[in-house]
């Protein structure tokens, strides 16, 4: 069983039963604070009958004790038995709904033992070997009915104190402590029953956590009605499939069950999702950005709140330790023992290439879908920082690459977009070591430049944007020259630290056609690439070729396959209007995700082919719900039905749908442009094509149809005809200006 919510998570067998065994236990911020949870019903072990989960964060779980001695003449019948309930709610903590009831003619009178332990391992930690070791102090308070773990452990001049308090708020008896024990006696009447309410309280930062929530009713946490308003205003998506519409709603959920209310505003506006559960709580700077750029036709709710927290935690020191550098976006921000032990550097750690890049190209987004200038003018400045870092410490030759380097001793080797320490690797399977230059960073790089001079046209300022043009332009041309890899139509994965190509066949490229970086006429080369055998398993895009001797399916980034990764795949082949590439990779996709549980898709599925298994395989480790694996698929119906918001001119254009052969119609409800709401229906016509009606429309939007901004088939049109199609012909000129550059046009 896996409840969550925020910071805390709870990982259990399925009769709630945590033997520590694994990731089994109570956490809050990564910190394991019940590690043994036995329930003892007159000494035994009940037995389990069955579970549910009612929402992300509170679950339920029945059992049954069988009571001895029954005879059919009575009172005491042979199916007697005290039927056990424990209703659980997970937020800042735990509450916890104990009710036993005798269902049984006869009176009974037994006992209730919780048999309970905390060993406050860090997250990182609990499946392998113990990196920092504390003594725990255990206290019962009889005034408060409350047994306290204390926990202290000092690495160096750092001292860290955490604790765990479990606390009966009400009981049917009075409860007893003996030896890690919570003892109640139970006196219970024919038909009777007994409860008892208990709160597994976790200390942070010299502070009590109360559960947020510890009963149904949805008065007793405000958080109940933000999703209740949330649930309300995100769109919906109808058909008649049995996967795609019930794996959008599935992405929907899990997307705002994510949500870390420790992080961000109680407020509908503005929020920030955890990268996963159960390992990765907190914030995870180019998760988080992937995660809300790529999610956003649910709202801009996510963009907002990660552009707010990335920007509030933008680096301004030069720390090697935490591969710190002025203007560089924050990686990782951890809270477990580890992270403030400074074991690790993962209390606020910089190591990645990625997310000052999509900084950049995130707030663009959020202008597109919402309209606000006041956004853009916000975060300018550390858009801007963020570039300059990528100019001076990112690019440490000045060869106009960005290049991985690391610093800190238990920093990422990798800083891009695979950042496990063996994942560029050259053709013969020797690693590749730093510094060099992924094919995706430069791409990531490149686009980041031309959004950020969209921006500036925005704000008025041209003379800045036409001189980021200009780069953007002399990147893209010196990117394909160095990266281009004739014999096999395809790019190299990196340059290293010679500056020559590491021509592995992997992913890396993919990413490029989504950036716009690949010259049509090498579009389609690409793409073929991509979804040939070796690299295309028939689920999605393998991060390594098969053919490569470092190819394992079960690797991180050696051949497992990742849905975030090819949704942004499929929006490369919808810009260059290759539409029988994007259909083959949604249908991987979906397919996938029909086959898993709930329909919710891992983090990364196994490399194998659909040739070598029925179902798709998993990572072994994969954390379940991933923000970005559910973003993929929000991503995937969006690029599928064609939908490009550009709200400061009041437009949705609809870049050519294409439903699939196997996907006749689809109604889409309640898509937000601006302050306008718009549903759609969408329908596949015999000849193949997709046509559209709009059936609902509050406030002004102009709904238009245009082809593909880099369309292959029929080549590049006049700007003029482009504007046209877009509906933009007569909008102001600083916005007509903004879209070009939006749709690839990197000229000053």
């Amino acid at each position: 069983m896996l409840w969550h919510q925020g910071y805390t998570l709870l990982v259990s067998r399925r009769d709630g039963t945590v033997t520590g065994e694994g990731l089994e236990g109570l956490y809050d911020f990564d910190t394991r604070i019940l590690s043994r949870y036995r329930l003892l019903v007159d000494r035994r072990e009940p037995r389990y009958v069955s579970s549910c989960t009612l929402e992300s964060d509170h679950g339920r779980v029945w059992l049954y004790v069988p009571l001895p001695g029954g005879k059919p003449e009575g009172p005491r019948l042979p199916q007697d038995a005290l039927e056990v309930s424990l209703s659980r709610w997970l937020g800042r903590g735990m509450a916890e709904r104990l009710e036993v009831r005798n269902q049984s003619m006869a009176p009974v009178e037994t006992d209730l033992a919780l048999e309970l332990d905390a060993d406050f391992a860090d997250v990182k930690e609990v499946a392998g070997e113990r990196q920092q070791q504390g003594a725990v102090e255990i206290t019962w308070d009889e005034a408060q009915c409350a047994a306290t773990f204390d926990y202290q452990v000092r690495k160096g001049e750092r001292e860290l104190r955490r604790g765990l308090r479990v606390r009966v708020v009400e009981a049917g008896s009075a409860p007893a402590w003996e030896e890690r024990r919570l003892r109640f006696a139970l006196k219970l009447p024919a038909g009777g029953s007994w409860q008892a309410t208990l709160h597994y309280e976790s200390r942070v930062d010299a502070a009590w956590r109360q559960p947020s929530k510890s009963s149904d009713e949805a008065e007793a946490d405000p958080r109940e009605k933000l999703r209740a308003c949330w649930r309300r205003r995100r769109p919906r998506l109808e058909t008649s499939h049995p996967v795609v519409g019930p794996a959008f709603e599935r992405a929907a959920e899990d997307l705002f069950a994510l949500r870390n209310w420790d992080l961000g505003p109680e407020i509908p506006d503005a929020w920030v999702p955890n990268a996963g559960v159960p390992t990765y709580t907190g914030f995870f700077g180019r998760d988080s950005l992937t995660a809300a750029w790529q999610g956003a036709l649910l709202g801009p709710e996510m963009l907002r709140g990660v552009l707010a927290q990335l920007a509030a935690t933008q680096a301004r020191e030069d720390s090697a330790w935490r591969d710190e550098e002025p203007g560089k976006m924050v990686h990782e921000m951890r809270r477990g023992p580890l992270a403030e032990l400074e074991i690790n550097p993962h209390r606020a750690y910089y190591g990645t290439q990625t997310a000052p890049a999509m900084f950049v190209t995130a707030l663009s987004e959020l202008w597109h879908w919402t309209g606000n200038d006041d956004d853009l003018r916000a975060y300018r400045d550390a858009a801007l920082r963020a570039l300059e870092w990528a100019r001076t410490f990112g690019d440490p030759d000045g060869d106009g690459f960005l290049e991985s380097v690391k610093r800190s001793p238990k920093g990422l080797e990798n800083q891009g977009w695979k950042d496990s320490d063996e994942a560029i690797r050259y053709p013969d399977g020797s690693l590749v070591e730093s510094p060099l230059c992924t094919v995706e960073e430069q791409a990531f790089h490149c686009i980041a430049l031309q959004r950020m001079a969209e921006i500036l046209v925005a704000l008025g300022e041209e003379e800045r944007a036409a001189e980021l043009l200009v780069r953007a332009g002399t990147l893209k041309r010196r990117w394909h020259e160095a990266f281009w890899m004739e014999s096999e139509g395809f790019y190299a994965m990196a340059l290293d630290r010679d500056k020559r190509q590491v021509q592995s066949i992997g992913s890396n490229p993919g990413h490029a056609l989504a950036a716009g970086l690949v010259p049509p006429e090498h579009a389609r080369r690409v793409a073929d690439r991509l979804l040939a055998p070796d690299l295309f398993s028939g689920w999605g895009v393998r991060t390594l070729s098969n053919r490569h001797p470092s190819y394992n399916p079960f690797a991180y980034h050696l051949g497992a396959v990742w849905p975030v990764e090819n949704a942004t795949f499929l929006l490369g082949c919808k810009r260059y209007g290759l539409d029988e590439h994007a259909e083959r990779l949604a249908t991987g996709l979906l397919d996938a995700a029909g086959r898993f549980h709930q329909l919710r898709l891992p983090e990364a599925l196994g490399g194998h082919g659909r040739d070598e298994t029925p179902v798709p395989t998993i990572y072994p480790r994969s954390n379940s719900p991933q923000a970005w694996s559910a973003s993929a698929v929000v991503l995937l119906v969006q690029t599928m039905l064609g939908l490009y918001p550009f709200a400061p001119a009041r437009t949705l254009a609809l870049v050519r749908p294409r439903l699939p052969s196997w996907l006749e119609t689809v109604t889409l409800r309640q898509v937000r442009v601006g302050d306008a709401t718009v549903s759609i229906r969408f329908e596949r016509a015999s000849d193949g094509t997709t046509g559209h009606e709009v059936i609902e429309r509050e406030g002004r939007l102009l709904v238009v149809e245009v082809p593909p901004p880099e369309d292959v088939e029929t080549g590049r049109q006049s700007w003029a005809d482009r504007l046209a199609h877009w509906g933009l012909d007569h909008a102001p000129g600083r916005l007509a200006r903004a879209a070009r550059i939006a749709l690839g046009e990197a000229e000053p």
